[in-house]
């Protein structure tokens, strides 16, 4: 019994530190999370699915349309005897039977240039699905590293007062020594009052910037969400500059936004060239096969048997229509003077789009490279004030420097630990989006 209490205990203490593993968020799984759950996302799913179904009909567009139908009507009084041909008064019931078929041969190549601009808006449909993926991304990093950033404020903030309130039960003892005075004591309990403000500013920050976090990523905001605090605020080995101009041109080639603005002329130019062949004749086939039956309903005549009736009255015909256009109020030379706009709008904002690229990649490779740069100062400066900050503990400890004075060494660490903070994190930024001008997805990276 002992040793069956014991594994029991033993497997419910693995499946609740292992429950409270996976309730742990990295950034991978918040991003993951807000692309399957994003409104945008899944509103671009139903676009490409209806994408999908647009394709499928242009492609179906090659086939003949083949159609059937079947009749049944019923004559009273006056009508025509099937006999004779003649008018006479009759009770009769009749069932046509028919098969048409028709095919476009030719009307200016529109099936195939719609077959083509569906393939085009299917290949399109993907891209800007991995377009809008990467922009929820992008803004669900930058929401994460805000909250880590003010979680390490928060800790930062809550280290400090622990030190203040330790500085005041010193100070406090020392008075009661009558080393320090009164003077002394109230510097240092405003500087815990003002400490304990902090921490509570920098908590508020942390729960603003985790529920933003929460709205990005479209998380129920009363659920708790605790992410992943596993980071060093190091950065490892040599970091090698950009070869900016090689990565432009790299960039032009795979960004979406750029593939879309191809793609965008691809098919402003196949709706131009549709609008160019419809002024050309149309030529189109088409066939029928029919049959029927009828009986007198009140045995004023003798009918044929119904499969005799079936094989007597078969037609058929093959027909070829060509239709000509000659005047429907120049719309056609509207429909080709606005389709060449459009593809001259097309080429314009491809151009623009690929300025706005180069401009986006420069400044990326400088933001990363600035923030490496003031990440290494920050740190040698937080380092500094850090050391600083030590002696000055063992020097108010020793009598030889002020409250106001330490508290002004405490305040310089709290803004070298800032600064360090927020350098490495906008350093992780921008890391990640040059990689993403490379060619790296933001969820792979």
């Amino acid at each position: 019994m002992t040793t069956r209490f014991f594994i029991v205990l033993i497997l419910l203490f693995i499946m609740f530190f292992g429950l409270d593993a996976q309730n742990i968020w990295t950034l991978n799984d918040c991003m993951q999370y807000a692309v399957e759950n994003a409104p945008q996302a899944k509103k671009k799913i139903a676009e490409n699915n209806t994408l999908n179904a647009e394709y499928r009909d242009a492609a179906l567009n090659f086939l003949p349309e083949i159609y059937g139908g079947i009749s049944a009507t019923t004559n009273f009084g006056r009508s025509i005897d099937p006999e004779t041909n003649t008018y006479a008064n009759y009770t009769n019931m009749s069932n046509n039977y028919s098969l048409n078929a028709s095919y476009t041969l030719f009307n200016g190549f529109t099936a195939v240039n719609s077959y083509k601009i569906a393939k085009n808006a299917k290949a399109m449909g993907k891209i800007e699905a991995q377009q809008i993926e990467d922009e929820i991304c992008l803004g669900v990093i930058q929401a994460y590293y805000n909250v880590l950033y003010y979680l390490e404020m928060s800790d930062l903030a809550q280290q400090q007062l622990q030190e203040a309130q330790s500085s005041l039960k010193l100070t406090q003892k020392q008075e009661q020594q009558g080393i320090k005075g009164y003077a002394d004591v109230a510097e240092i309990e405003a500087t815990v009052a003002e400490k304990d403000y902090n921490v509570i500013k920098m908590q508020n920050s942390c729960a603003n910037a985790l529920s933003v976090l929460k709205q990005i990523m479209f998380f129920p905001i009363s659920d708790s969400l605790a992410i992943d605090r596993n980071i060093t605020v190091q950065i490892d080995g040599i970091q090698s500059s950009e070869d900016t101009p090689q990565l432009i041109e790299h960039a032009k080639n795979i960004m979406p936004s750029a593939i879309i603005a191809q793609n965008t002329i691809k098919e402003a130019r196949l709706r131009f060239k549709t609008a160019k062949w419809n002024l050309l004749p149309q030529l189109s086939a088409s066939a029928s096969y029919s049959t029927g039956y009828v009986t007198a309903l009140d045995d004023s005549f003798k009918s044929d048997p119904f499969w005799d009736q079936i094989d007597q009255r078969q037609g058929e015909y093959v027909q070829l229509f060509l239709n000509i256009p000659i005047f429907n109020g120049l719309q056609r030379q509207s429909n080709i003077r606005r389709n060449r706009n459009n593809l001259n709008i097309a080429e314009y904002d491809y151009q623009e789009k690929l300025k706005t690229i180069e401009v986006e990649v420069e400044v990326a490779v400088q933001d990363k490279e600035g923030a490496l740069k003031a990440f290494v100062q920050a740190d040698k400066r937080a380092k500094a004030q850090q050391i600083a900050y030590n002696l000055n503990v063992k020097r108010y400890e020793q009598g030889l420097i002020s409250a106001l004075e330490l508290q002004t060494s405490s305040n310089n660490l709290l803004s070298a630990e800032a600064e360090r903070l927020n350098a490495f994190f906008q350093y992780k930024l921008k890391y990640k989006v040059v990689q993403y001008y490379k060619g790296t997805p933001y969820l792979i990276q």
